[in-house]
C-alpha cells in the first residue's frame, strides 16, 4: 500500500470528458492532455520524478542533457555506469573518501577527479545549462564522458505522464476550468460552471499537496526510528531495533 501510486494521465482526461458530457474524445484529447500536463506540474510532488542515471559525451564544450531531464541533481566526469545506485554516494565510496561537501554548489554538482600523486583530488568545473545542454567553461574535456544523474517525469508505456492518484479529481477540475475558460462565448450558467470548476481546483490542488506530504509507512518508520528511544518504552517496533556496529538494523 502507498499513497504514491502512480496512474495515467488518461485517467483525469476521461473523468473530465465525462463530466462535461463529451462524445467526440479524439478531437479534445490532445488539448485536454496538455492541460492535465500543466496541472500536473503546477501541483509539484516529489513523488512526479523518478531518478535516473546516464552517461553523455561531451562534444566540444558540451553535454547533451537527456531528453527527459526535468532537473540534474549530480554530475561527474567520466563513466561511472547507469545504474540505480546514487552517484555521489556510490563513486566517492569507490575511491574511499567520507564526503566531498566541499564541492557542492546548491543541488547542482560537477566534480573532476584527477589523481596528483597523492590520492583523489576535487574540483568544480565552471558551467552553465542551455537549451537541454551542459556547457563548459573550457573544450578540455572534448571527447570525454560525463555521468549524470537526474530527475525525469514517469511516464507509461505509452509515453503519457503518470500523475499521482491523488491528483486525479484536482487535475479533471483544472481541465474543466480551462475548457470553459477556452470557450469564444458563454452564457451565465456557463460561466457559474467556469467559477466554480476554478474554485474546485484550487481545493483539490490544495489537498492533493496535503495527501503528499503524508509520510508512507517506511517513513514513518525511519520518523519514529530516529526521534524515540526503544528504552523508553514507546512501541514493540522501536524496541525490535538496534545502532550496534554504527548501522541501524533489525534484530
Amino acid at each position: 500500500m502507498s499513497i504514491n501510486k502512480l496512474v495515467s494521465i488518461k485517467n483525469p482526461v476521461v473523468d473530465a470528458m465525462a463530466f462535461l458530457q463529451i462524445v467526440d474524445h479524439d478531437k479534445l484529447i490532445p488539448l485536454f492532455t496538455a492541460f492535465a500536463t500543466d496541472a500536473e506540474k503546477q501541483i509539484g510532488s516529489a513523488a512526479q520524478y523518478e531518478l535516473k542515471r546516464k552517461v553523455v559525451d561531451v562534444n566540444q564544450c558540451v553535454a547533451c542533457l537527456p531528453s527527459d531531464a526535468v532537473k540534474v541533481e549530480i554530475a561527474i566526469m567520466g563513466d561511472h555506469g547507469e545504474n540505480c545506485d546514487n552517484l555521489l554516494r556510490t563513486y566517492c565510496n569507490s575511491v574511499n573518501l567520507p564526503s566531498v561537501y566541499g564541492t557542492v554548489n546548491n543541488t547542482f554538482l560537477v566534480v573532476d577527479a584527477y589523481d596528483m600523486g597523492n590520492g583523489i583530488n576535487y574540483g568544480t568545473i565552471p558551467f552553465n545549462i542551455q537549451n537541454n545542454k551542459m556547457i563548459f567553461e573550457t573544450n578540455k574535456y572534448d571527447g570525454k564522458k560525463v555521468t549524470v544523474q537526474y530527475l525525469a517525469f514517469k511516464v507509461d508505456c505509452d509515453g503519457f505522464l503518470e500523475v499521482g492518484e491523488n491528483h486525479i479529481n484536482a487535475i479533471k477540475w483544472f481541465i474543466v476550468w480551462m475548457y470553459y475558460m477556452g470557450k469564444p462565448s458563454m452564457n451565465s450558467l456557463e460561466y457559474g460552471k467556469m467559477n466554480k470548476a476554478e474554485q474546485e481546483w484550487n481545493r483539490e490542488c490544495s489537498h492533493a499537496r496535503a495527501m503528499d506530504a503524508i509520510p508512507s509507512p517506511t517513513d514513518w518508520k525511519k520518523i519514529n526510528g530516529m526521534l524515540h528511544d526503544p528504552y523508553g518504552g514507546i512501541s514493540l517496533n522501536s524496541g525490535m531495533y538496534t545502532t550496534l556496529g554504527g548501522m541501524y538494523n533489525i534484530w
